[in-house]
């Protein structure tokens, strides 16, 4: 969920100027009532618009930041700010609404904004109330290049080097890269379904298993079963840093949304935590399964002494339906 936070934009030194600015309005709008009858309303505004105008001053460049959300770290913070500044530059009158509306229209056009809110804080300041979008996943080409950041909905983000879940778009999958507006929903399947499978670990997965490894890859090349069939090859696989910073490739799933059955993020946990129990920190491992409840072990490489592929008697068979695991 976007999150909330309060900017305050102080100014310093504007309660005389308040004061004088309010009797002015107050005894324009006696005399113009007094005197103007019918075109009273008409000469009221263009004197409220030429007050507003000489209202006091709020120095959009003195901004404090009251209050941020836990994910927004450091990196993100400055990026967020740096694509924020040309809006929180020069002075805008406290009373002038035009320019107000200008502020709040810059602002929710910059696609870390969701929702924007102005407010004024007499005598001096204006409080602006963000909804930013929570970036889930970073999309990577096939060569590497750093393309953008996708939130919980798909919604394209400027890069940020930051320690988000990667998807690459390898060309097994389809395209080698992504075509993206920034502020707007991406069209890849591919990006998509890994954004919501790193919603789901945050939220459902990871809070269930202690000391859970850190989400460093979300593999859905192999979507709709597009680039290899069986058991062992998963629509979506995942990769979980080990305690040396290599990677461990883990079968995972079908997407979230899918048709088929999925199995539950509760037995995922449970196997994961197993596995932990026994490999302190994946040490030592390459490869496991998720989807395995009770036969977890069986699936986890290098395999031991002994131990063998639970896969392979089968891999070997002709005329298996094209569930061997080779390439369509």
């Amino acid at each position: 969920m976007a999150s909330t936070r309060t900017v305050v934009v102080p100014r310093h030194g504007a309660a005389p100027v308040r004061w004088a600015v309010r009797a002015f309005v107050l005894t324009a709008f006696a005399a113009t009532i007094w005197f103007l009858g019918p075109r009273a309303a008409e000469v009221l505004a263009a004197k409220f618009d030429r007050a507003a105008q000489h209202s006091p001053l709020v120095d959009l460049d003195r901004v404090g930041f009251v209050a941020r959300p836990e994910w927004v770290d450091q990196p993100l913070l400055l990026a967020i700010s740096k694509d924020l500044g040309p809006w929180l530059q020069d002075q805008v009158p406290i009373l002038d609404e035009a320019a107000c509306v200008r502020l709040h229209d810059g602002l929710v056009g910059e696609p870390w904004v969701q929702r924007a809110e102005v407010e004024r804080a007499f005598p001096d300041r204006l409080k602006l109330r963000l909804d930013l979008r929570r970036p889930v996943v970073a999309v990577r080409a096939a060569d590497g290049g750093k393309l953008c950041l996708l939130d919980r909905e798909g919604i394209a983000l400027p890069w940020v080097d930051t320690p988000l879940p990667v998807v690459w778009m390898y060309r097994e999958g389809g395209a080698t890269t992504l075509r993206f507006e920034l502020g707007k929903p991406v069209g890849e399947n591919r990006a998509l379904a890994a954004a919501a499978i790193a919603i789901e670990w945050r939220d459902e997965v990871a809070p269930l298993v202690p000391g859970c490894p850190a989400l460093l890859e979300i593999d859905t090349t192999n979507l709709g079963e597009r680039w290899m069939r069986g058991r062992g090859y998963p629509e979506v696989r995942i990769k979980l840093r080990r305690d040396d910073g290599a990677p461990v490739v883990f079968a995972y799933d079908h997407p979230v949304g899918s048709p088929l059955p999925r199995v539950p993020h509760k037995t995922k946990a449970e196997v994961l935590s197993k596995v932990l129990a026994r490999h302190p920190g994946l040490r030592g491992l390459i490869a496991g399964d998720l989807r395995m409840q009770n036969r977890w072990a069986d699936y986890l490489q290098p395999r031991g002494p002994g131990v063998p592929d639970p896969d392979g008697p089968w891999s070997e068979l002709e005329g298996d339906g094209g569930r061997s695991g080779k390439p369509r």
